[in-house]
This record gives C-alpha cells, sequence and structure tokens, in this order.
C-alpha cells in the first residue's frame, strides 16, 4: 500500500538485519516517516552498537546510493553517477510501500551489511511527538568494531563460549575485556536502545528532493538508460532506454512463483501456537518467572528452581519415551542428581527460546516474565513466525547436520531450500515423503554409487528437517521404518566408500544400502496451518513471491492479470470469481481491457491471460464493451475484443472472419513473443506443450503466414524460434528462418 506522508504524519516500523550473523542479530526500529536518511543511520549506529568512525552507504532497489555525500565525493561506489545526499531525502521517499528495501553498509572494510525493510506504515496522532525508537530486536550489540566484519564477530563469540578460548589469539585481549564485562551475546535490552534513542532529534524534510541521478522506471533489477547515462558514457554503442542491471538486491529472474494458497484464520493461528508443546512450555516458564526467580551467571535457573520448575510446571512431558525423565522414579533421580539447569533439556530448549524470544528478561541476577495475558493475539504469532525464520535462516547458512562441513554442508542446506519450496508448493494436507522423491530420481535414471550417497544425504536431511519444524509445530512428521538414524546411516555409507577407495572393501556395503532402502518405508511430513503461515512469512521475507488466494479482490485489472501469471485454472477461477464479485460486469469488461495495452512480454502475458478472463464473462452489457473496444485503434486490446468477439457464439457477438483472423495471427505472435529469446530448444519445447495454440503442430500450419502479421515483434520472434527449433524441428526451423527474412524485408 502506498503511504502518502504528505497528506498525514505516519511512522515506519523498520526491521533491521545484520547480514551474516548466526542466530540472526536485528533490531525492529520506528522512525518518522518524514526524517531523513541521515537520522535513520543515526538510528542503526545506536541500535547496533557502532561508533560512527567509518564511512556508510545506503542503496535502495533502483540501484541508487545515498550518504554523507562530502566524504563519499571521488570514491569508486559502482554506480556511475554522485551519490544522494542522506539528509535532504525523506525516508518516506525512499521506502514508500511496505516490503520496500534498503541495503546498508558501515565500514568498506569490515563490510557490516544490514537490510532493511519496511514492514507497516504506522498513522501517528495529530499533535504526537516525532521519536526514534526500538520496539523489538534480538542479540546482544556488536562488541566492537574492526574484527573483520562477520566472520570475525563469530569468532569472538565462539571463544566466549569457550573456557580459555582465545588465550593470546588476535581476540584474545577483546574477549578478555568482554567477559570481565559480562558480555551476553543473547542478550537484547530493548529498553537501553530506546533510551538510547531518546536521545537523538529526528529532523524534518520536505520530501521534495530529487534523487540521485540514474533512478529506475520501476521495483526491480533492471532500469532504463537515461541521456545523461548516454551522455557519460564511453562505449559509443549506448542507446537511450536500453535495459541495464540496476545492481541491487531484487528478487532474482530464477526466483519461482510458488502457488497462491489460503491461510487459516488468524484467532485459529495464535490458538496452534499456544498448542505446540514447545510454546506452551516457554509461555509458563515465562508466566512462572513473573515474581522473578534466581539465575546463575550462565544466565539459567539454580539448581533447585530448575527441579521445582520440572516438576511444577510438568517440563518433563516434552521428554521422549525412552527419557530418564518420562518415568516419574527415575525423574526423582535425576533432578536429585542435578547440577545445572543446562543439563536438562526438557527445561534448556523452552527456557532459552523464552530468554531469546523477550518473554522472559534477565538483569540483577534475576529472571522476570510476565503475565498470561502478556502473550496472546498477533504478538504471540509474530513470535513464534520470527522463531522459525530464525531457524531457517540458520539451516540455510550453516546446513541441516550438526558438524558436517565443507561441500557436504552446504549441500544439506541445499537440500533444505528445496524441501521448503516442496512442502510450501505441495496441496493443502498432501504428504511429502522421502520414498516418492526417490521414485521420481529413479525413474529419471538415477543410479550409482554417487546416488546412493545423495539418498542417504537426503534421507538424513530430511528426518533433521521434519524433526526441527515438528518441533515447532510447522510439520506433522513421521519417522520411517529404518531403526537406525538417517545420519547413521549416512556415516555407515560414507565409511564404506571411504574402505572401498583405498582397496579395502569388497563395494557391497553401498549396493546392500540401496537395496535397503526399498524395504523401508521413509520419512514424510506435512505443513500444518500454522506452518504454511510461518512458511509463507519466511519467503515472503526472502523475496519470494507467495501469493495468497482472495488477495487481488479489489486490485485493479492491470494487477489482476500480472498477478494470475502461473495460476493454476482452478485457482484462476477461484481469484477471477472474488475479483468478479467487487464490481460490475461493464467494469471488469473496460478495467481488463484498459490493461491489455502495451509493449513487451509483460504485456504479452497480461493479454494471453486476460482473453480466458473475458471468456467468461457472460453478460449483454461486456458485449458492448467489446464491441467498443473491437473498433478502437488501441493494439492489444482491439485484437484481444475482437478474438473474443469471435470466439462467442450468437449473431449479436457476429465479428467479421477476416478481422477475427487477423487479430487471432496477432496474438499468436504475441504469445510467442513471450517464449522468444529462450536459447535453449528444450525449454521451447516445454513451452509448446505448455501452450496449445503455440505448438508446433499449429505452427507449421500458420508459419507461411506469420511474416505478416503487423505486430513489434513478428521479425524477432520468428528469427529467433527459427534458431531455437533448430534441434526440435529442423523443418519448421528452416520455414520460420525464412518468414523471419520476408518479416525484416518487409519492415
Amino acid at each position: 500500500m502506498q503511504r502518502d506522508g504528505k497528506t498525514a504524519p505516519s511512522d515506519l516500523q523498520l526491521k533491521i538485519v545484520l547480514h551474516g550473523t548466526r542466530p540472526p542479530l536485528w533490531r525492529r526500529l520506528v522512525l518518522p516517516s518524514d526524517t531523513s536518511l541521515g537520522t535513520l543511520h543515526d538510528a542503526i549506529q545506536v541500535a547496533f552498537g557502532w561508533h560512527g568512525g567509518h564511512l556508510h552507504l545506503f542503496t535502495d532497489e533502483f540501484g541508487r546510493g545515498y550518504g554523507d555525500a562530502a566524504r563519499l565525493t571521488g570514491m569508486d561506489l559502482g554506480f556511475g553517477h554522485g551519490v544522494g545526499d542522506e539528509d535532504v531525502i525523506a525516508l518516506g521517499d525512499v521506502l514508500a510501500e511496505e516490503k520496500a528495501r534498503l541495503r546498508y553498509v558501515y565500514d568498506f572494510g569490515d563490510d557490516w551489511e544490514h537490510g532493511i525493510t519496511l514492514e507497516k506504515t504506522l498513522p501517528r496522532p495529530v499533535g504526537a511527538e516525532r521519536t526514534v525508537r526500538c520496539v523489538g530486536g534480538r542479540r546482544a550489540d556488536v562488541p566492537a568494531e574492526d574484527i573483520g566484519g562477520v566472520w570475525g564477530l563469530a569468532e569472538v563469540l565462539e571463544c566466549l563460549d569457550t573456557p580459555g578460548g582465545a588465550g593470546d589469539g588476535p581476540c584474545g585481549e577483546l574477549v578478555a575485556e568482554l567477559r570481565a564485562a559480562g558480555y551476553d551475546p543473547a542478550a537484547f535490552d530493548r529498553d537501553g536502545i530506546t533510551a538510547r534513542l531518546a536521545r537523538l532529534t529526528p529532523d524534518t524534510v520536505s520530501g521534495n528532493a530529487k534523487p540521485p541521478t540514474g533512478d529506475g522506471a520501476g521495483r526491480g533489477r533492471v532500469r532504463r538508460l537515461t541521456a545523461e547515462d548516454v551522455a557519460l558514457c564511453t562505449c559509443g554503442q549506448c542507446g537511450v532506454v536500453d535495459p541495464v542491471d540496476a545492481g541491487v538486491d531484487g528478487p532474482a529472474e530464477d526466483v519461482p512463483v510458488l502457488r497462491p494458497v489460503t491461510l487459516a484464520p488468524r484467532e485459529d493461528l495464535v490458538a496452534a501456537v499456544r498448542g505446540v508443546p514447545l510454546f506452551d512450555a516457554a509461555l509458563r516458564l515465562a508466566v512462572w518467572c513473573r515474581e522473578g526467580r534466581q539465575v546463575t551467571a550462565g544466565r539459567v535457573l539454580r539448581p533447585a528452581l530448575a527441579r521445582e520448575a520440572v516438576e511444577e510446571l510438568q517440563l518433563w512431558k516434552l521428554a521422549g519415551d525412552d527419557s530418564p525423565y518420562a518415568d516419574a522414579v527415575a525423574r526423582r533421580r535425576a533432578l536429585k542428581s542435578l547440577r545445572s539447569a543446562k543439563d536438562v533439556a526438557v527445561l534448556d530448549d523452552p527456557w532459552w527460546l523464552a530468554v531469546d524470544g523477550g518473554l522472559i528478561t534477565i538483569s540483577g541476577g534475576r529472571a522476570r516474565g510476565g503475565t498470561a495475558t502478556d502473550f496472546t493475539g498477533e504478538g504471540l504469532l509474530e513470535f513464534w513466525a520470527a522463531t522459525m525464520g530464525d531457524l531457517l535462516e540458520e539451516i540455510g547458512e550453516t546446513g541441516l547436520l550438526d558438524g558436517w562441513h565443507g561441500e557436504l554442508g552446504e549441500l544439506t542446506a541445499e537440500i533444505a531450500d528445496g524441501l521448503v519450496g516442496l512442502l510450501y508448493d505441495a496441496p493443502d494436507d498432501a504428504w511429502v515423503d522421502v520414498d516418492g522423491l526417490r521414485a521420481k530420481a529413479l525413474e529419471a535414471g538415477e543410479n550409482g554409487p554417487e546416488f546412493d550417497l545423495f539418498q542417504a544425504l537426503f534421507a538424513a536431511s530430511f528426518q533433521e528437517l521434519g524433526e526441527g519444524l515438528a518441533l515447532l509445530g510447522a510439520v506433522e512428521y513421521e519417522p520411517g521404518d529404518c531403526v537406525d538414524s538417517a545420519e547413521e546411516n549416512l556415516r555407515t555409507l560414507l565409511d564404506a566408500m571411504a574402505e572401498k577407495e583405498l582397496g579395502g572393501g569388497s563395494g557391497t556395503s553401498t549396493a546392500a544400502s540401496a537395496r535397503s532402502w526399498d524395504d523401508q518405508r521413509g520419512h514424510r511430513m506435512r505443513l500444518t496451518p500454522l506452518g504454511r503461515y510461518g512458511l509463507r512469512a519466511y519467503l515472503m521475507e526472502c523475496g519470494v513471491p507467495a501469493p495468497l488466494l482472495g488477495e487481488y479482490a479489489e486490485a485493479d485489472a492491470d494487477a489482476l492479470l500480472q498477478g494470475l501469471l502461473g495460476y493454476s485454472p482452478e485457482e484462476m477461477r477461484r481469484e477471477v470469481g472474488g475479483w468478479l464479485a467487487h464490481r460490475s460486469a461493464t467494469d471488469a469488461a473496460v478495467g481488463l481491457l484498459d490493461a491489455c495495452a502495451g509493449d513487451g512480454s509483460e504485456a504479452a502475458a497480461k493479454r494471453a491471460v486476460a482473453q480466458l478472463v473475458l471468456a467468461d464473462l457472460d453478460d449483454p452489457r461486456v458485449l458492448r464493451v467489446l464491441r467498443k473496444a473491437a473498433d478502437s485503434d488501441i493494439e492489444g486490446c482491439r485484437q484481444v475484443a475482437t478474438t473474443t468477439l469471435g470466439a462467442r457464439r450468437g449473431a449479436e457477438a457476429c465479428v467479421d472472419p477476416a478481422r477475427a483472423e487477423e487479430a487471432g495471427l496477432w496474438l499468436l505472435i504475441d504469445g510467442l513473443s513471450i517464449l522468444a529469446g529462450a536459447q535453449e530448444s528444450e525449454e521451447l519445447t516445454r513451452g509448446f506443450l505448455r501452450n496449445w495454440n503455440v505448438a508446433p503442430k499449429a505452427l507449421e500450419q500458420r508459419v507461411d503466414e506469420l511474416w505478416r502479421v503487423e505486430h513489434p515483434a513478428t521479425a524477432q520472434v520468428l528469427a529467433e524460434l527459427g534458431e531455437g527449433l533448430r534441434g526440435v524441428d529442423k523443418r519448421l526451423a528452416k520455414r520460420m528462418r525464412t518468414a523471419a527474412n520476408k518479416a525484416h524485408s518487409r519492415r
């Protein structure tokens, strides 16, 4: 939703994440929309504990840079243009809509990179004070600068966590100082940060300042060259409006558009969070600590209180059947010998979930929580979604298997990424199982020792991901029949392969392992409604399009047509039905036809969808709109209206057959222009098979007529398809190239 800072005072809620930190270190700040980027720079310095001694730079989604223009003058920052002055640019003009993003880099040597996302716009009551405040976050401030960026920070934290760590090493002195000061990397002091932010006075800018030269034409990675760009260029080959890469962190071109989904009602999702045993235990611990409980120097409950919490809150129910805590006699014996709360997993896991999530705060040697009413509604759901997002971020960075590094560790992270996509894209209530995925691989001809290894690695990754997400209530997970864990099987297979490579084995181990898989049921999991909500929130934060069914109900026709790309016929029917319910048939037809104008593959794709929607509008008033558009001189609109009329039955919808044929050929070229430019014939073949009207057979019947079509992309489409079809149908490819030559000659 667009924000208009000129008509009403508003505040912007930003989430700022320090990239590369595990667990994630982030802050949620609220600033006036009419303050400057310079104020945001000051706020970030305070919120993360920076000292301001180094250069910094903001980069927006269009590739425009902002900073201290005087200090950055003359530096090669990769823009080719000047850097905008951050003190005269309004924050609300750069982050103009929800989900808009900024990149902030501090210290060009250590490169501390921060990702900034506008989460929401908050109306500010008239007369309310303009302030900068912190409303959420995770982890303590960065303990020092000039330590080598996030890699150096990870080393410092590892040394802090290791008794006697660092010693005389390069960060030994810093680690010793942090230990002496009682630095706790997990401690997030929101009140302290807000108190420091209160000393800032947010300036006010008019919002009329122009962005630095070279702004883009829309959100994304591509913009068009301006006359000034061409004047500055030295290659002599650039032309005005040539497309260029804006060099920003927008969505990658190969980011998949996932299927649209529906979400459970919010109240059901909140209730589901309360029903997750781990979260329920964390919430009960927070209430149990509302009057304050003594903790040790390690920030855990004292042993006597730990025993009391396990028994009084029945935390032992979190343990599995094979745990000593599951049996009353064994539990009493284990608790009696307890020396540290860290030794009790049924307490340790919910404890740190509550502490890291801010449900419990620790200060002065005491842990304090809230009351039961403090942990309800949207705040609880947001806390759960953030926890799931943190888990997925950590998996993406470190992989799924503890202690596995290098290529195998990276491969588990890739497997997890693929599984997350499969889970989300699976139909509601559908299981994703190892057996089904393995069967598809075998159908594709996968086999051999390398496949056996990947299969074992996949099963181990599947198991770890399933168990981790099940702990959060995000999936239902059912383990397979195998007695040994998938990770143990993986290690056995790797040992056997290593032994064979050294010449000491018979080589039968891998084959036996592969056969054993055929006799056992594998693991499987499926998303819960809560898991679908959390996974969608995570994917959206990562920039992956994850639409909701019904989200275009009140959108204009242009947004609807663009949004429907990739929808299945059934999903499209449901979305269009909801859209039509909010407007008259006449308004719908007018809006759809207006959206059919324009050049390029995006406009062509919208026209293809518009034809499907218009074909289902059965109303006499729609026919009048179609006839008027068919007589217009607006390219795209005229052809869509003409072909839609030509496909209808009845005298009043009658259209001249020659005009309908001409419009149909124009739209055929239009549809082909979406696929034009594909370099591999295999990709073209898949496209043809998905679109009956552009299948090779239809092309063969019409190819000799297509060169006459008065479409701006005719020559290009015929030439590129002629090249792409060389490996599919040589004869048809040759006819395509001949037609392309005729089209070029005609031009």
